[in-house]
């Protein structure tokens, strides 16, 4: 019965020992540390970004056109709120 189940190594390709399968895996290790830091500081900007939209939305009643500003916080943060403020301060939105 066990035979039926072990897998001649003619048809699956061994890695072990391959060393250019070791330079693809540290490839990856390394382009999936800096993919994680890059989007961190993108997640923790937009998170920002729509806290500090809701605090002029709610709690100083700045009124800006609802779903822009929300888009704009979202993507460019508390700069994007900022330029939008400035925007409705001079009457351009």
């Amino acid at each position: 019965m066990t035979l039926l189940l072990q897998v001649p190594d003619a048809i699956v390709p061994s890695i072990s020992g391959d060393i250019s399968w070791l330079a693809v895996g540290l490839v990856l290790v390394v382009g999936a540390i800096i993919v994680f830091f890059f989007l961190k500081n993108i997640v923790v900007n937009t998170i920002l970004g729509i806290i500090g939209w809701g605090v002029f939305t709610y709690v100083f009643h700045i009124n800006l056109p609802f779903w822009p500003s929300l888009i704009v916080s979202a993507i460019f943060g508390l700069a994007g709120l900022g330029g939008m403020v400035v925007l409705g301060f001079l009457g351009l939105i």
